[in-house]
Formats: structure tokens, C-alpha cells, sequence
């Protein structure tokens, strides 16, 4: 009962959030306003959560069980393919995601804050690809295509996605990428010297 009751308020707070942030923007919404509609007090909201923006875009966090990170670290496939298939399994986009998608079409000024709650939300996986990894820096920079693409998956509309599968959903737009810069003529810095 508790429980339930937790994640009930939990949802109040979320919703009354998002529905005035899109109504007013951040700037002319308070914590103290979404208490009182809800009808709260500051404390019990810190106690989900840490921001308004927090509130409104609710991003769960990446939750790995133990079994899939340990065949994430055993794996002997390519570190990016196989960090996505693990995204994909381990993530869950808020419920509500069209109306948040909205909410940063009619707001673009709160979109970094929302890819900032989402890069922190993706730290566990970033943690076990270094783990993984003999090469921190080809890690990091793999963390950084994985985060592109789940982005830029985010944001196509989903008449546009070739599948609703997550993860057939990345890897293309991986693909994308790797397309595009394929045809980029990037210099090679000690050719630059000679």
C-alpha cells in the first residue's frame, strides 16, 4: 500500500510539472506552485525529486541487473554494438515521452537540460564500457555515438523509425552516422605537419 502510494504521488508531481513547465515554461513555474496543486510540501518533492525540470521530464535510471552486465563484460563483440543491445534492454523512456517531446519542441531552451538528466541517467553503462575496455578513451568516445543515437532516435518521429524495436531503432541510426562520416575527408594531423 505504501508503495503504491509513493509511486501515486510520485506520478502527481511528474504530471502537474510537465503540464505547467509546457503551459508557462521553467522560468514561471516553482516548486512551491507544484506542491500546492498537488498538494505537498517542498520536503515530500525533494524526496523524488532534485529539480522541477526533474519533475517534468521523470527519466528513469538506467537500471542494468547484475546477469546482463556481466555478459555485457564477457561479450567479445564490437564495444558500441553491443553497449546499444545493452541500452536497449536496460532503458525505458518515460511513459509519457510524446508529451515530453512536445514539451521541448514548444521549449528548445530545456532541451540540454533534458540530454544532461539523460547522459547521468546512462552513466552505468558508460562505467561498464570502460570496464570492458582496454582503450578508455575508444570507450568514451563510443559512450558519445551511443548517446547521439539514442538522442537522435528520441527525437525522429516515430512514423520516420524504420522499427519499433530499440535497439533496431540505434543501430540505425549508428549506421546513419557511420554513412555520413564515411564520406567526410578528415586530415590526418601529421599530414597537416608536412
Amino acid at each position: 500500500m505504501r508503495e503504491r502510494k509513493k509511486r501515486a504521488t510520485r506520478h502527481q508531481i511528474h504530471e502537474v510539472a510537465l503540464r505547467l513547465i509546457g503551459e508557462r515554461g521553467a522560468a514561471g513555474v516553482t516548486v512551491e506552485e507544484i506542491c500546492d496543486e498537488v498538494g505537498v510540501a517542498p520536503r515530500t518533492f525533494f524526496n523524488y525529486y532534485p529539480t522541477k525540470l526533474d519533475a517534468a521530464f521523470d527519466i528513469p535510471q538506467t537500471d542494468i541487473p547484475d546477469a546482463s552486465a556481466e555478459r555485457f563484460l564477457q561479450a567479445d563483440g564490437d564495444l558500441l554494438s553491443d553497449a546499444l543491445a545493452l541500452v536497449a534492454s536496460s532503458t525505458e523512456l518515460p511513459g509519457d515521452f510524446l508529451r515530453i517531446k512536445a514539451l521541448l519542441h514548444e521549449h528548445p531552451d530545456l532541451a540540454f537540460t533534458f540530454w544532461k538528466q539523460l547522459i547521468g541517467r546512462l552513466k552505468p553503462v558508460h562505467t561498464l564500457m570502460e570496464q570492458r575496455s582496454d582503450d578508455p578513451p575508444s570507450a568514451r568516445l563510443a559512450f558519445a555515438l551511443m548517446v547521439v543515437a539514442a538522442l537522435s532516435s528520441m527525437v525522429r518521429p516515430r512514423e520516420q523509425a524504420d522499427t519499433n524495436s530499440s535497439l533496431d531503432r540505434l543501430l540505425a541510426e549508428v549506421g546513419a552516422m557511420k554513412a555520413l562520416l564515411g564520406g567526410i575527408d578528415v586530415p590526418h594531423p601529421a599530414e597537416d605537419a608536412q
